[in-house]
């Protein structure tokens, strides 16, 4: 029984710490998965929540939409041991504007730049800073 109430705890713990809301959405026609994070940020432009099923294989691909005015917000998306797997690549996101990145590891061999993707297998947590008052938008991952 112990047991049981510690788990509860925690888990109600959990939904205090978060912020604003999310809406996961995952579509497979094949390779590579979509998964999608539909947030609306709380009345101080945060939004701060772990997705309820794990993202699994190499991001090759992460676009972000947002329904705003032409602010600028930041994304970071945080795996367990807490890396972010955007690799600094969700910073100064414009709201009203689509936008792809490819984050990963970046190599040169002199003269060409190329991204090795990282691999991802984990429970992420999506935390968007700046994005204003009870404003919208989402987040696509392309594992593949």
């Amino acid at each position: 029984m112990q047991k049981i109430l510690c788990f509860v705890i925690a888990g109600l713990a959990g939904l205090v710490l978060a912020e604003g809301t999310i809406v996961e959405t995952k579509t497979f026609f094949g390779t590579p998965t979509k998964y999608g994070f539909a947030w609306t940020a709380s009345t101080n432009g945060i939004v701060s929540n772990a997705t309820t099923f794990a993202v699994r294989g190499q991001l090759v691909r992460v676009t972000f939409t947002g329904a705003g005015t032409g602010a600028t917000y930041s994304v970071t998306l945080k795996d367990s041991l807490g890396v972010d797997v955007l690799a600094g690549q969700g910073a100064g996101i414009v709201s009203n504007a689509t936008t792809t990145v490819c984050p990963g590891l970046k190599v040169t061999d002199g003269t060409t730049t190329n991204v090795i993707p990282f691999p991802v297998n984990d429970i992420l947590t999506l935390n968007i800073q700046d994005a204003g008052s009870n404003k919208t938008g989402a987040v696509y991952l392309f594992p593949k």
